[in-house]
């Protein structure tokens, strides 16, 4: 497989992934438009911990898929790996339904309103067991090749959960005002948030009642020496997710609630700003996960030809010099995108974006990097890097957010997604050496981070010093001038690589 394939399965992917994930974005404005900060603030610290399950219901079994899975041994692998989870699944949801009480009188269950709305907790675990079910089997599309089937299944979940949410929290009250009082009355008992939980649920359970017919076709046997060799290779994944999702979701499940200053609601302010902003640097993280989705596979495979690691040098250039592209695309156009939080008491905490804007592009990186652990089965040091960044981020967390509030957060966000970039690539080029460019790579993101700052200093001091995130001609116009800079720099120096691609290779012949 070269590279032209992998970009056009990332382009797929990608297309699926942005689809899916700008379905989900309309939620975002609709949320912060209809909900009570209060309500914004339990929605994000609940969903902050699925994540975390997920991880642990999963145990890295779709790496381990990825990496034991070959034409003569598929059904195998993934019978094995199926049958693992769903009975792991079955034992684990048993366990959280029992330690409902304590989780819910929590410090975090409180202000994620669990504690009065018990039946939240229950939806949230639902969730956690179906997406445990469909990992496997979305693995094996990844793996067969199957875009448009994964694009359909993933689109299909997300309109699922629109529909349910506008349904819930729009079509209902509208519908009891009217007199429908049969109707749950979903303002009135302040329940919102569950029903966006319900919403989640009902995407998630047709999402595994669409995998039912591929799930008939296995022969179902397990193999326990296999299971063994697996488990063996995944478990310490379970080290590098958990590790990993600290620096992802545990600054608003757990440092934000605990270090910040202030009271019950100051908390509960800033915790709403801080996710509504944090969603638009997850803009970046798109292409990330799209990237992800296709490479994955796609490197594993690639391991078995001649000279890989001169193939992986070339995705990474690519892939950064794409990744600094949108960081600029959405930096320098903070005041256009500061309208999809919809209300302007969030505006506040737009000096943050920039800063996770970054930070989302050494975890990109580290991504690429991590292909030589998973390939030399040495998936421990990648245990090892995560835990050092995770316990980094419980030292910057503590120290940094009772002085600088939740820009603390963003800024220990960014330092810990650093500092595990370099230590995975130092390491890696000691056991499996790459040939990564470093002076372009170097170049490519000092000079988007300068561009930035430059155009930041700018706007602050002449173009708009009293309001720097109005929209004016002058400011917009800059933008642009230094994007499409950036963009012309990178083609020139690309030029060659971009037109190996596909779509947008035929423009740059």
């Amino acid at each position: 497989m070269s590279i032209k394939n992998l970009a056009g399965q990332t382009i797929y992917y990608g297309l699926s992934n942005i689809v899916s994930k700008l379905l989900n974005y309309f939620l975002t404005p609709f949320y912060l438009q209809i909900l009570t900060y209060k309500a914004v603030a339990e929605m994000n610290i609940a969903y902050a911990y699925v994540p975390f399950a997920n991880i642990v219901l999963t145990y890295g079994m779709e790496t381990a898929f990825f990496r034991y899975a070959k034409k003569d041994n598929e059904n195998m692998v993934l019978s094995t790996s199926m049958i693992s989870l769903i009975c792991s699944t079955i034992i684990a949801t048993f366990l959280l339904f029992l330690l409902q009480n304590p989780v819910v009188h929590s410090n975090s269950g409180q202000l994620a309103g669990l504690l009065t709305h018990p039946e939240s907790y229950l939806y949230l675990v639902m969730i956690m067991g179906f997406d445990a079910l469909t990992a496997i089997p979305f693995a094996q599309l990844r793996y067969e090749n199957r875009p448009m089937k994964y694009a359909a299944i993933r689109v299909a979940n997300i309109l699922t959960n629109v529909f349910f949410n506008v349904f819930f929290l729009l079509g209902v009250p509208y519908l009891y005002a009217k007199g429908h009082h049969w109707l749950p009355d979903i303002i009135g008992t302040n329940s919102q948030v569950s029903y966006i939980f319900l919403s989640n649920v009902l995407a998630s359970g047709l999402t595994f009642v669409m995998f039912l017919p591929q799930l008939r076709k296995l022969r179902w046997v397990f193999d326990k020496v296999l299971w063994k060799d697996m488990i063996s290779y995944s478990l310490p994944l379970i080290i590098v997710g958990m590790a990993g999702m600290v620096n992802e979701t545990m600054d608003r499940a757990y440092f934000l609630p605990t270090y910040l200053k202030g009271s019950r609601q100051d908390q509960e302010k800033a915790i709403a700003i801080y996710s509504a902003n944090y969603k638009l640097a997850m803009l970046i993280n798109m292409f990330i996960q799209a990237f992800k989705l296709g490479a994955e596979p796609f490197f594993f495979k690639q391991a078995e030809t001649d000279n890989p690691q001169r193939t992986y040098a070339r995705i990474m250039k690519i892939f950064v010099a794409l990744l600094c592209t949108m960081f600029l695309f959405v930096a320098l156009y903070l005041n256009i995108w500061k309208i999809f939080l919809r209300k302007p008491f969030y505006y506040e905490g737009l000096t943050i974006v920039p800063v996770l804007l970054m930070g989302y592009i050494f975890l990109g990186i580290y991504y690429n990097l991590t292909i030589w652990f998973k390939l030399t089965n040495q998936t421990r040091a990648g245990a090892i890097i995560t835990l050092i960044s995770a316990g980094l981020a419980f030292l910057l967390n503590w120290w940094w957010i009772p002085v600088m509030g939740y820009f603390g957060a963003a800024l220990a966000t960014g330092v810990c997604y650093l500092v595990q970039m370099i230590i995975c690539y130092v390491w890696g080029q000691k056991y499996y050496p790459v040939p990564y460019h470093l002076p372009k790579l170097l170049t490519y993101i000092l000079l988007a981070i300068g561009i930035y700052y430059i155009y930041n200093w700018i706007n602050t001091t002449f173009l708009s010093p009293k309001d720097i995130y109005a929209i004016t001609a002058s400011n917009v116009i800059l933008a642009t001038v230094f994007f499409l800079g950036y963009l012309a720099f990178i083609l020139k120096m690309e030029k060659k690589e971009f037109a190996r691609l596909p779509v947008i290779g035929k423009f740059l012949r």
